[in-house]
């Protein structure tokens, strides 16, 4: 398999499972959070905050990690 092929590959499908993992841990942390922590009430600003940021940086690093992952197992199959 050609490297470009398989870094767009890997890339791309590192971001299609990231996206996947992220919009489900997203969902269920937010679940957690509105059944046992906030309910109903107004969440306070620190919060919403401190999702804003982090749900970029892990989507990041799962991005990252999925991606590397795929990348060495298209390697370990050129070989």
């Amino acid at each position: 398999m050609n490297r470009f092929a398989a870094a767009l590959l890997a890339v791309i499908g590192g971001a299609a499972v990231a996206l996947g993992v992220l919009m489900l841990g997203t969902g269920a942390l937010a679940g957690l959070l509105w059944i046992f922590v906030f309910g109903d009430d107004p969440w306070p600003g620190w919060a919403m905050t401190t999702l804003n940021i982090l749900i970029p940086i892990v989507g990041l690093f799962l991005w990252a990690m999925f991606g590397w992952q795929i990348w060495l197992r298209l390697r370990r199959l050129a070989q």
